[in-house]
């Protein structure tokens, strides 16, 4: 590069002495040739240095920012599943988020009551509020399912809320600052723990059980 950076100054050099020493006529067509060569080689040199534009990354949370709705996010580790959830069906304090309309999941404030679409569904759940879960209350839950049969199950858990302490968490790039509780219910012949992470009113993330055949559910409020 040395080399190439000496023989340009060296052109551009000659041009100029061959200009200044020439007369008020039209001058020499090699120094005029000269000149024009040191100017092809400045140009290619620019452009040889020059840095290559750098692309623009759009990040996933930007892209789901872009949409201008709400995202949640939900796993289901023993079906496999992973997908963005937009909001189908608002009533009240019960909010349906859907997966293209293929899977259903309908939450009071953060927390699961329903399920459709994931085969073996929670048909619904008296559940405990908000309210109850950060005053780390003790309460009834019941699940009600729908079996092979068509015949209803339920299920009723003596629960108790207790609030694990503050934590940061992170959720498609983004950090937030959150309260941990755990939800411990047991009944004669099983136990479901349940934990939320919630940041001031939104449950900003959770993992639920929804059935035995489903299992937990993982969910994460990305977008607001």
């Amino acid at each position: 590069m040395s080399i190439a950076k000496g023989s340009i100054a060296t052109l551009a050099l000659v041009a100029l002495l061959g200009a200044c020493g020439s007369d008020g006529g039209g001058g020499s067509p090699m120094i005029a040739a000269v000149g024009q060569m040191a100017k092809s080689a400045v140009s290619k040199e620019r452009k040889a240095t020059a840095k290559p534009a750098k692309a623009t990354r759009v990040s996933p949370r930007e892209k789901l920012e872009a949409n201008g709705k709400p995202i949640l996010r939900v796993k289901a580790p023993a079906l496999g599943q992973d997908a963005f959830l937009t909001i189908i069906d608002t009533k009240a304090d019960v909010v349906t988020w859907t997966a293209q309309r293929q899977a259903n999941f309908s939450l009071r404030d953060g927390v699961l009551i329903q399920t459709r679409g994931l085969g073996a569904d929670l048909m619904s759940a008296e559940a405990p509020s908000l309210a109850q879960l950060t005053g780390g209350a003790s309460y009834q839950r019941i699940y009600y399912f729908l079996g092979p049969d068509d015949a209803g199950t339920r299920r009723t858990y003596d629960c108790t809320a207790a609030v694990a302490g503050r934590e940061t968490i992170e959720i498609l790039g983004k950090s937030h600052a959150v309260t941990r509780v755990t939800e411990t219910c047991t009944r004669s012949n099983g136990k479901v723990t349940n934990d939320y992470w919630i940041e001031g009113s939104t449950v900003r993330k959770s993992r639920q059980w929804a059935s035995n055949a489903v299992g937990y559910l993982d969910f994460e409020k990305v977008i607001d």
